[in-house]
């Protein structure tokens, strides 16, 4: 996304886009312990009529997110840092950009699989039912000293994405790129 500036400048900006979707319960985690990469995973699931639900959403990098990423191209923390966790929440406030973590964070789970292609970066995660049994509302991707623990680590980014697993029926696989 480029945006203009008073003087005519133009200036990057990056921008962030998530994908959730829900699969048969038991399907990737079954797939990936045959061998499948978890992007195999998904794919082979969806071909196969085990995705009930998927729904893409814009998001917004928060104040701090931006300040990890410069802190990476600065040399002062290390990339491998940067995202490492995705979490859900049930929280319905709107994202800002001074948010520091979710409104109500309920799980949060490893990011599996980092891939690059030109300027836009893919992580994917994916939350088996036993940890996602929520009606879920909003997101975030997480790193800098993030760990399984909530509300732990530098938020990256916020956004509203719903989806009611209340009933724990459905795995959940999160697919999240940033174009840079």
């Amino acid at each position: 996304m480029i945006q203009l500036l008073e003087h005519g400048e133009r200036i990057n900006k990056m921008s962030g886009r998530s994908i959730l979707r829900a699969f048969d319960a038991g399907v990737i985690p079954q797939l990936i312990s045959e061998g499948w990469t978890l992007t195999e995973a998904m794919e082979i699931a969806r071909e196969a009529g085990h995705l009930s639900f998927e729904s893409e959403k814009k998001n917004l990098i928060v104040t701090v997110g931006s300040a990890m990423v410069a802190s990476v191209l600065a040399g002062n923390l290390a990339s491998t840092l940067l995202f490492t966790y995705q979490a859900i929440g049930t929280g319905t406030t709107a994202p800002s950009l001074s948010d520091t973590e979710l409104s109500t964070e309920v799980a949060r789970n490893a990011i599996v699989t980092k891939t690059q292609s030109g300027n836009v970066i893919q992580l994917s995660t994916y939350f088996v039912k036993a940890i996602c049994s929520y009606n879920i509302k909003e997101a975030a991707l997480f790193g800098n000293l993030a760990s399984a623990t909530a509300d732990s680590g530098t938020m990256f980014n916020h956004y509203l994405q719903e989806y009611d697993n209340s009933a724990g029926l459905k795995d959940l696989t999160f697919i999240y790129n940033l174009e840079v």
